[in-house]
């Protein structure tokens, strides 16, 4: 008896078709939103870095930065990051703004954003993380080439009414790494 009730859950499954939606609701949209990190640059929460392009986001203590001498002045010193060396770079430096350390009050656990650029990863040192939000890639404006601020070069894109600025991991990386040894 109960194999003769399968048998007919079975068959009524395969008579209903698949593109036919039994309660008659329209399907959902594919999300072609694009997933982007917000945190702080400079003092300011509108930096975005695209989420595929981050390995990890922690936590450090200052005594787990090991400083390197005769490096450039954005690049903090190296860590262990899961058994590899990971050189850490100040992105405030980097792009230009004061140091994270002249930063009041003294931060002494800065968060650290790990990012792949090919084979190459390196820490991003900021002040604050802050959430992941989803963005429509039609919303992203294309920087203008007439913007001469310091962070230009390393603009992807930008979002309307100052709700953001996306960098370029790609640029972020090869200027960081160009320096150490």
């Amino acid at each position: 008896m109960a194999s003769t009730a399968v048998n007919q859950l079975q068959s009524a499954f395969q008579e209903t078709s698949p593109l036919v939606d039994p309660l008659g609701l329209k399907p959902i949209p594919e999300d072609t939103r694009q997933r982007f990190l917000r945190f702080k640059l400079s003092g300011e929460n509108g930096s975005l870095l695209p989420l595929e392009t981050i390995a990890e986001v922690l936590q450090l203590e200052s005594i787990e930065i090991l400083p390197v001498p005769e490096v450039p002045a954005h690049l903090l010193g190296v860590c262990n990051w899961r058994g590899e060396i990971l050189w850490l770079t100040d992105l405030n430096v980097l792009v230009g703004s004061a140091p994270l350390w002249n930063q009041k009050p003294f931060l002494e656990q800065p968060m650290v954003i790990v990012v792949e650029s090919g084979n190459r990863k390196i820490g991003l040192m900021v002040e604050h993380v802050e959430d992941v939000e989803k963005i429509a890639p039609e919303t992203l404006h294309l920087p203008t080439e007439l913007d001469s601020t310091t962070l230009a070069p390393f603009v992807m894109g930008y979002l309307p009414n100052h709700s953001g600025t996306v960098l370029d991991v790609d640029v972020i990386v090869e200027r960081a790494l160009q320096g150490p040894p």
